[in-house]
């Protein structure tokens, strides 16, 4: 039934329906961060800017569970495919005992480094204590989101799309309900600051955990999970890795950058590092639906690709593509008119609000060509041609912006590296379409049993 739906189903609906579960879990995902700096920002500056310079050390571990949990689901679906359903457990177990392993790595190479890496972005002691007191909760409880991420790929694996999204949101409104009482001490609770809104991201997330391994021992699941299946089978493992560990490249790319814009700015204005930790929670609610477009997409057009369905994947990535288009152009306007009310949400001072209304309009009007690289970043991975996919990726978030962001940042200021980013993604965008004409003609030889060639205008 899957196959035909992919194969003969209506474009439109199937889009619909295959990518908003997705879409659901990355909008759900991105309002830890972007809840915890609203009430972080009302703290202080400092508290804000701590909370900004704190985000790629748990976007890292956040990519690590991301990435081993991909692997961890691309075997478990595999082996699933092939009626090898011990083997599929095996990995389960396996899984979930090395996502414990991960974080007992992470809690002893993280407290060792977490302050030290905070000073690289910052003078003022003041916003390394709150970022190294915030991350350290993150860092010794991160086994909460470990362990529910690795549930999740697993239940994934074997076509449960709806459980995964009830523990994100458990966890998010946890999240969401405990932040200004931690913080600030209401119902007779300490006021515990900053550290509160660690404890009430940690909190969310370990009761996602259990509402995760509840759901994996009480229902009747396809796959039955015993660690006595654990015999370290070093083959599987190792496969495991290398379908891994390309995805958690891919998602630390976004730290990598995040960290690279922050120490430029620490040369320009440390308030502005402030500004960027803002914009990038918030742009998460462009870019996270587009994503989620993505994820839904994907199958269709590797479905269509493989079937040598010329007609079905060219409409599938042109619905792609004006799906995310009408995202990125909301999210412009949203940008241009409103954004001393979208700073707001997060500060009242006068300097931070006046950097981040231009910030916002600067960097907002590269939503369009951002979402245009996401979407063909996807049909390159779709069509087997992975080398334009991850060079697209890297362009955008590294090879690109960091080299103009600290060019500009010298010739124009802060804003210049605001303005870094619209001209990263255009130059990416104007490189996309290249890519995607030479790819066409490349393969034009895999589709030559079609009447008309792949590349028409």
């Amino acid at each position: 039934m899957e196959k035909n739906k992919l194969a003969e189903g209506k474009l439109l609906p199937l889009i619909i329906s295959m990518s908003l579960p997705p879409i659901f879990s990355m909008v759900v995902q991105s309002l830890y961060n972007i809840v915890d700096s609203i009430f972080v920002a009302k703290i202080s500056s400092e508290a804000l800017t701590a909370l900004s310079v704190a985000f790629p050390v748990q976007n890292l571990i956040l990519a690590l569970s991301v990435g081993f949990g991909t692997g961890v689901n691309a075997y478990i679906a595999r082996k699933m495919g092939n009626k090898d359903l011990e083997r599929a457990e095996q990995a389960a177990a396996q899984g979930l005992v090395l996502s414990f392993v991960h974080y007992i790595v992470v809690v002893g190479i993280g407290l060792f480094l977490s302050e030290p890496f905070m000073r690289l972005f910052t003078d003022n002691t003041e916003v390394v204590k709150l970022s190294s007191s915030y991350t350290v909760i993150i860092i010794l409880f991160s086994f909460g989101q470990s362990i529910q991420i690795m549930i999740e790929k697993i239940l994934q694996a074997c076509g449960n799309m709806i459980a995964p999204m009830f523990f994100q949101l458990i966890g998010a409104v946890a999240n969401i309900i405990l932040d200004p009482i931690l913080i600030f001490g209401w119902f007779g609770f300490p006021a515990m600051g900053i550290e509160g809104a660690a404890v009430a991201t940690v909190i969310g997330q370990i009761l996602a955990m259990l509402a995760a391994v509840s759901t994996l021992i009480f229902q009747k699941q396809q796959l039955r999970i015993s660690f006595r299946k654990v015999d370290w089978d070093w083959k599987m493992i190792k496969e495991i890795y290398m379908i891994s560990i390309p995805s958690f490249l891919i998602l630390s790319i976004g730290s990598i950058m995040v960290s690279g814009i922050n120490l430029i700015l620490k040369g320009v204005s440390e308030i502005g590092v402030a500004a960027f930790g803002i914009y990038y929670k918030l742009q998460s609610f462009i870019y996270m639906p587009i994503s989620g477009l993505v994820q839904g997409t994907l199958p269709i057009l590797s479905y269509s690709y493989g079937a040598k369905n010329r007609v079905r994947l060219l409409a599938t990535l042109r619905l792609s593509l004006i799906l995310s288009t009408i995202f990125g152009v909301l999210g412009s306007v949203l940008f241009w008119l409103i954004p001393t009310e979208i700073m707001g949400l997060f500060t009242s001072d006068a300097q931070l609000l006046s950097m981040g209304n231009w910030m916002l309009r600067i960097i907002g009007s590269s939503f369009v060509f951002g979402s245009f690289c996401y979407i063909f970043a996807s049909y390159f991975q779709a069509t087997g041609s992975n080398f334009f996919s991850l060079s697209v990726t890297l362009l955008r978030q590294l090879f690109l912006i960091l080299p103009v962001a600290w060019l500009l940042s010298h010739l124009m200021g802060i804003n210049g590296v605001w303005l870094a980013f619209l001209v990263s993604e255009f130059l990416t965008a104007a490189l996309t379409v290249h890519l995607f004409r030479k790819d066409v003609v490349g393969k034009t030889i895999y589709i030559n049993s079609m009447k008309n060639p792949l590349h028409e205008k």
